[in-house]
């Protein structure tokens, strides 16, 4: 008889985690709970449980190979249950039949496949949103097999959204967990004390207690859900002026906003549109369908001169946002956030600030939180560019205020649109 050695002792918190029921499992975890041997085990249990093939996908490739393969694997999953290994494709198949194989996110057309029986998504707050949405759920949905979720977070993106999900007592499939760093037994308490002493306050709140707050490196660092976003169905005063700015997109997203200016010029963002593969006469209909009010201007990248076109033909004209005409294209990113951060700025006279955005414009809301600055190289100074990510909604809004804003001597043309091309 062979005696077969598994070193495993999960502590209390991921106990709770293995013994629960849920089809889909949110984990959201401070450093260094232990997560990553959490996930290996409850991968190889449920391999053993059942003939299949699983999945244990990180961010990256290195990251997996490095974490998974070359180390936990080792640690986690005894010799003698293994039957064969294959490092160049980074798999294994166990005695019974199961394979688990080990699979990076960052080229998400590569995660195709058929019959997956289950997968753990480590760090899914780092990955691209499709992963999961495009290439990992429809496989699951196919086998009727089983998803985990785990992550420490990352500002309110897609992680955060999962996690209010799989809170939601009526999704009965989904369960969520969060744990501190201190929740394992086996961190010691004097190491993250120092991290307390060594880390920003929101740092150190995400990264060991798990506490969803603001990125680090974000833009609009002055932008605040308690402040700007109104919950109550927004007050719209019968001598506002409208606007509508669009951002064109096709594989990405075309985003609209809505936007109302009072006699002070506060602004408020009491709509938006956010949609894939839209088709312009699809478009012009929705635009047409939320503008309830007369529009004195709509504004547009002038890059999408295709798009602008092609929406004059179903009777919306819009203004094309010339980049380069008054200045460099990355002066002219810079002014319009400028423009934006101002707008934020909460004024000394009322207690407010200038710019507000109705609750129900989710997306320029989420962006608003999310987008950051490109992150410093160790060799070169920090860029003053933010990511290109999930930028839609953020941009339609600078395309407007820029445009509002500059002062009026600074255009070539005056541009007059009359009654009939506005008014839809």
């Amino acid at each position: 008889m062979v005696v077969i050695q598994h070193s495993y002792k999960p502590h209390p918190a991921q106990l709770q985690i293995h013994q629960s029921k849920a089809r889909f499992k949110v984990l959201n975890t401070g450093r260094r709970f232990g997560k990553s041997v959490l996930a290996i085990n409850e991968t190889f249990k449920k391999a053993l449980e059942k003939k299949g093939r699983y999945w244990i996908i990180a961010p990256t490739y290195r990251q997996v190979k490095s974490i998974y393969w070359n180390s936990l694997l080792r640690e986690n999953i005894p010799e003698e249950l293994i039957k064969k290994k294959n490092e160049s494709e980074l798999y294994i198949e166990l005695k019974n039949g199961s394979f688990i194989e080990f699979k990076g996110a960052d080229d998400p057309d590569k995660l195709r496949g058929a019959g997956l029986d289950g997968c753990i998504l480590d760090e899914y707050a780092f990955m691209k949103p499709i992963v999961w949405e495009e290439h990992i759920q429809p496989m699951i949905r196919e086998s009727g097999g089983w998803a985990t979720f785990i992550s420490t977070p990352d500002g309110f993106n897609h992680f955060f959204d999962l996690k209010e999900f799989a809170n939601n007592k009526k999704n009965k499939d989904w369960a969520y967990f969060h744990f501190k760093s201190s929740d394992n037994p086996y961190f010691p308490k004097k190491e993250i004390e120092k991290a307390r002493e060594e880390t920003s306050p929101d740092k150190f709140a995400q990264e060991y207690m798990g506490d969803f707050t603001k990125k680090s490196g974000m833009v609009f660092d002055e932008f605040s859900t308690n402040i700007h976003v109104l919950e109550d169905a927004p007050k719209i005063d019968q001598g506002m002026v409208h606007y509508c700015s669009i951002d064109f997109g096709q594989a990405n997203p075309t985003a609209v906003l809505w936007i109302a200016v009072n006699k002070e010029g506060d602004m408020l963002v009491y709509d938006e549109i956010y949609q894939k593969n839209l088709l312009t006469s699809e478009l012009a209909h929705l635009i047409k369908a939320k503008s309830p009010y007369y529009i004195t201007m709509t504004y547009g990248d002038s890059a999408a001169a295709q798009s602008i076109k092609d929406l004059t033909e179903h009777g919306i004209y819009v203004m094309p946002v010339k980049k380069t005409a008054h200045a460099a294209k990355e002066d002219y990113m810079k002014g319009g956030i400028e423009k934006i951060k101002e707008l934020l700025r909460v004024q000394r006279g009322t207690g407010k600030p200038r710019l507000m955005i109705a609750s129900h414009c989710q997306n320029l809301i989420d962006e608003m939180m999310n987008y950051t600055w490109e992150e410093e190289k160790a060799d070169k100074n920090a860029p003053e560019r933010p990511q290109k990510v999930r930028d839609h909604a953020v941009d339609a809004l600078r395309y407007f205020i820029y445009e509002y804003t500059r002062p009026i001597v600074r255009r070539n043309t005056v541009y007059t649109p009359t009654d009939s091309m506005t008014a839809y």
